[in-house]
């Protein structure tokens, strides 16, 4: 069973390396070499481009999750992508993107443009993924879904009888998701295509893991190309389980300043696929040039937090950064408010 690790740049790799490299240009060759170089030696000002991106189509879903708000929360921001607006960030990024991955806050799918989405940025060589609770798929999407060239699906199938898998997917239907899976994979077999890639996703809550056994056999009989297995940390797993999730902050540089931007379907930009609605975004892409965001001063004291130096002074603008408070990575630096207005360590350094 392979346990998928987020931030850990070994599992990074070993989860996209072979679906990235039919899509390396010279370019993109080199830009990958100089955001290594830069990770290594902590650089603050990059040369390098982000080429892992992440665009959230919808921050809308159609389950109720308990671990997830995106349903109940109100908010300010948009909530549904436009096509036009998906199709300008992708001009802005296909020199140096090697994957977009189109999901973070919501469902995908909730998004009438999304294999117009897909399409798109696969016509520009870039590889493309999306994560879905899959309940929204249908025969008839089959069509569409292969002719956008997807690279990666991965539906998740969190439990195999319905009782089971509704205790997290509030709303969801099981025989939706395992038909839709049943269904992707025979139109592959049938039409010999060779994307998309499917990595079923199955999160091991402890409530299922009497149907594991039962996930896997189907999984294997429909022939998908791929089951990940994941350990997470939502709140129903006993405090044995929840404890193998509980590591200390990793040593290295967070990789996801140098390889990754994600932007929301309002155009905001930010370092990582943390949640949360309203956050202080690190700029607008719609607006602003990438690489005029990639070295802001956001950016920069972000870099700054895990790379060593003396103390970075905390300005009034930067108390809402979300690296401050990440558990993740090891900051290397003190953060202190300026003279005259605290004078003391904010109390998230290190």
């Amino acid at each position: 069973m392979f346990l998928s690790s987020y931030n850990s740049l070994i599992g990074f790799v070993k989860r996209h390396f072979g679906t990235l490299v039919p899509f390396l240009t010279p370019r993109r060759i080199l830009n990958v070499i100089v955001a290594v170089f830069e990770m290594k030696a902590r650089k603050i000002v990059c040369r390098c481009r982000p080429f892992m991106i992440r665009v959230d189509p919808s921050s809308r879903c159609n389950l109720r999750c308990p671990a997830c708000d995106v349903y109940k929360t109100k908010t300010r921001e948009k909530r549904m992508m436009d096509l036009g607006d998906f199709e300008h960030v992708v001009d802005k990024i296909r020199d140096y993107a090697l994957r977009i991955s189109l999901y973070e806050m919501g469902e995908p799918l909730l998004n009438r443009d999304i294999y117009k989405m897909i399409a798109y940025a696969s016509d520009r060589k870039i590889s493309t993924l999306i994560s879905t609770n899959f309940n929204l798929f249908k025969r008839e999407h089959l069509d569409d879904l292969f002719k956008s060239r997807l690279t990666i699906l991965e539906p998740c199938l969190d439990g195999f009888s319905q009782e089971k898998y509704e205790i997290y997917r509030r709303g969801g239907d099981v025989e939706a998701v395992k038909n839709g899976i049943q269904m992707v994979m025979e139109h592959k077999r049938k039409i010999r295509a060779r994307w998309p890639i499917v990595d079923v996703q199955v999160i091991n809550f402890d409530h299922i893991m009497d149907e594991i056994p039962l996930i896997d056999r189907f999984l294997k009989a429909c022939r998908v190309d791929k089951i990940t297995y994941r350990q997470e940390n939502y709140g129903f797993n006993s405090p044995e389980t929840t404890s193998l999730n509980n590591t200390t902050p990793s040593p290295n540089a967070c990789f996801w300043l140098y390889f990754s931007m994600t932007v929301r379907p309002d155009g905001n930009v930010y370092p990582c696929c943390g949640r949360g609605f309203d956050r202080m975004p690190y700029g607008n892409i719609l607006t602003q040039d990438p690489a005029e965001i990639w070295n802001n001063k956001y950016y920069r004291f972000s870099r700054a937090l895990y790379s060593k130096g003396p103390d970075l002074e905390l300005e009034d603008d930067m108390r809402d950064i979300p690296c401050l408070t990440c558990q993740d990575y090891r900051k290397l630096r003190n953060v202190i408010r300026p003279a005259g207005k605290a004078g003391e360590k904010d109390k998230n350094h290190k």
